[in-house]
């Protein structure tokens, strides 16, 4: 018996520890093994850590992604349903239906296709592959060819008056299978084939890009233990409705992946430069206007890519379709080179448009491909370095018949590409836009003055990131539900750059001290005007509709009318040429708003002129029995080709040009 007790101690204990261990596996809290993120695969070392928060799922965001029928209606009589809805703004839902354009879309014309291929083989060395089949399709009446490689190089005066002055190297023939080593960015592949008389004829001509790496000297700058990266994608005239609607499989793809989404981004000026530049000066259009106009050059200093570099970064910048024309331009163009790698040149050389402006390819691929392309190529070659990259996008969205729904897939491949990369580890990747659809069709509607104002922003915070602060990742999740505006994002670019560089950053500083990096929590009580968002663009309102008929509308929709022939008096013009009075045609929408006091009444109102079927849409103050137009008036229909005569390409918008009879040209 004195055997048998200790025996029986030692059994009661392990059936305790058996019974403990079954019911704490019974109960594991499984949930937090399926919200785990999904990591990339990296090509180095692999690194998992933990989120220390719950991801805020899309479908809070994209409610409009659970109704599977034609209605996109998500108010009703009873309920008011908000984008956001603090103390400080209200921004109601209001969504253009962009699935009825989804039936009838139709797929991207073809730039190709391609016949030669030119893949990485190493960090040096570029190999060549010929898709014989295809370049078959190529041929004359030969049956045999030759190919070769160019570089693409650029001398001092190409960036002369915007235009292309390339030149190339000697070319060197290539054959399937070949290496060649990489010298420059942008390569030029032509081949031949010979008629009965030996005569060469150039059959098939394509380019590529490639981030030839550089060295830069780390020595004079303070190592931290993390430094991390920045690449910005950015995507022109795309609100947060219209992505969400359009490239429903790269949003399925942030969400399965625990991107931050943002339902209250917000632009604060009309097009796409002043809200860029605020973004990567954090200055409005005023002040960049004074000191950049036709001296571009001498502004790198408020640049935020040349901050970064100072700390030893890499630089990049690229933009397709040149034609539009680009964000630096006419008096805001670059005559020098302004970051480390610059794609201007690439897309120079060889972009077209095809289908009535619907696609744009360089060479045998899409202009946003290639652009694409590169910057995956930017980001994996200085994955163990420090980069910062900005890629614009204006050729699958710009136009008014651009479809942003056939480039979804060519989105979603990029990001994923990116994930096995191993950047994304210490990468913060910003996809965002400048403002919604600003002309066309979709502008008659009342919810397209919430969609114009309404871009999209979706961040990646880098996996170390998440660990190591979690204060900041935990203000950034709740930012989500926040107004911000590009001020913001400098300001979270700034705050990126000081905790890169171990030091707090003080002399760089956007335009308004209640701009805030989205690492701290945003006030809830933020306003329009504490942010520098001007009455004109603030949508923290609801819009209430009036009968077009209405004695008021009317009348504010006359103050405006004159108001543009007043305008249209006083604008220069090409000689022998005059701008037309216009006259009204019909009334698209009325609707007003008050503001937060109570007071102050404002009209918006939208209206057709004749002649030119032009649109216009503009804000009023009603001020006792008078009106005062607030900001400037804006264009709602195409205007391509407007006041070509004007000679103040600002004033164009409101010219429709007139030859004058019996006028000469010739002075006597």
């Amino acid at each position: 018996m004195r055997h048998l007790r200790p025996s029986i101690t030692v059994l009661a204990i392990i059936s305790c520890f058996i019974t403990i261990v079954l019911y704490y596996w019974g109960h594991l809290p499984t949930h937090r093994i399926n919200k785990m993120p999904r990591l990339a695969e990296t090509t180095t070392e692999k690194i998992i850590v933990e989120r220390p928060m719950l991801h805020v799922p899309l479908n809070k965001v994209y409610n409009v992604l659970k109704d599977d029928n034609d209605s996109m209606e998500l108010i009703d009589e009873h309920r008011q349903v908000y984008m956001i809805d603090t103390p400080g703004c209200k921004i109601p839902i209001r969504l253009i239906n962009y699935r009825k354009d989804l039936k009838i879309s139709k797929k991207l014309s073809n730039c190709g296709p391609r016949a030669v291929y030119l893949r990485r083989n190493d960090e040096f060395n570029i190999r060549v592959y010929i898709a014989e089949k295809t370049m078959k399709e190529y041929l004359r009446k030969s049956t045999e060819y030759e190919c070769c490689y160019r570089y693409i190089r650029k001398h001092d005066l190409y960036f002369k008056h915007g235009k292309t002055d390339s030149r190339y190297s000697d070319c060197k023939e290539i054959k399937h299978g070949s290496t060649f080593r990489l010298e420059w960015d942008f390569i030029n592949v032509q081949c031949y084939d010979y008629d009965s008389q030996n005569v060469s004829h150039v059959i098939y001509n394509d380019i590529y890009a490639f981030a030839k790496k550089i060295s830069i000297s780390t020595q004079n700058y303070k190592e931290c233990n993390i430094k991390y990266n920045v690449l910005m994608i950015g995507m022109d005239s795309m609100s947060l409705n219209r992505v969400g609607q359009t490239m429903l499989r790269t949003v399925t793809f942030f969400k399965q992946n625990y991107w931050t989404a943002f339902r209250a981004y917000h632009k604060i000026d009309d097009n796409t430069f002043p809200n860029l530049m605020a973004v990567i000066t954090g200055k409005n259009l005023s002040v960049i206007s004074q000191r950049c106009s036709w001296k571009m050059d001498k502004c790198k200093d408020l640049l935020i890519w040349n901050k970064f570099k100072e700390d030893g970064y890499v630089t990049a910048y690229g933009e397709d379709y040149l034609r539009l024309p680009d964000t630096f331009t006419n008096e805001y163009a670059f005559q020098e080179q302004p970051t480390d790698h610059y794609l201007r040149p690439f897309f120079m050389n060889r972009e077209i448009e095809l289908s009535n402006r619907s696609t744009v390819c360089a060479g045998n691929v899409y202009s946003g491909q290639q652009l694409l392309d590169y910057a995956l190529d930017f980001a994996d070659v200085y994955k163990q370095d420090n980069f910062f990259g900005l890629f614009w996008l204006n050729s699958f969205s710009h136009n008014v018949n651009s479809r942003p729904e056939n480039a979804d897939k060519i989105f979603e491949s990029f990001f994923n590409r990116l994930s096995y990369t191993g950047a994304l580890t210490n990468t913060f990747i910003i996809f965002f836009s400048d403002h919604g659809i600003r002309f066309g069709q979709h502008r008659a509607q009342m919810e397209s003055y919430f969609d114009d104002r309404m871009p999209f922003l979706f961040i990646w915070p880098p996996i170390l990131f998440t660990g190591r602060e979690v204060m900041k990742y935990r203000a950034l999740v709740i930012n989500q539900f926040r107004l911000i505006t590009p001020y913001d994002i400098f300001d979270t670019l700034v705050d990126i750059k000081s905790i890169s560089s171990c030091s707090n950053v003080t002399d760089i500083d956007s335009d308004y001290t209640a701009s805030h990096s989205i690492f701290d929590i945003i006030s809830y009580n933020r306003t329009c005007k504490e942010v520098g968002i001007h009455d004109k663009w603030c949508s923290c309102h609801n819009l209430y509709p009036l009968p077009i008929q209405d004695n008021e509308g009317m009348r504010c929709v006359s103050h405006v009318l004159a108001k543009i022939n007043s305008m249209i008096s006083a604008i220069k013009t090409k000689k022998c040429w005059g701008c037309m009075s216009l006259e009204l045609r019909n009334i698209l929408r009325v609707h007003f708003y008050y503001n937060d006091d109570k007071i102050s009444l404002f009209y918006v109102v939208a209206f057709t002129v004749s002649p030119g079927n032009v649109s216009y849409e503009t804000t009023v103050l009603r001020k006792n029995n008078n009106f005062e137009i607030i900001g400037p008036i804006s264009v709602i229909s195409s205007y391509r080709g407007l006041g070509k005569c004007t000679i103040n390409p600002k004033e164009r918008l409101y010219c429709l040009c007139q030859k004058i009879e019996k006028c000469s040209l010739i002075r006597l």
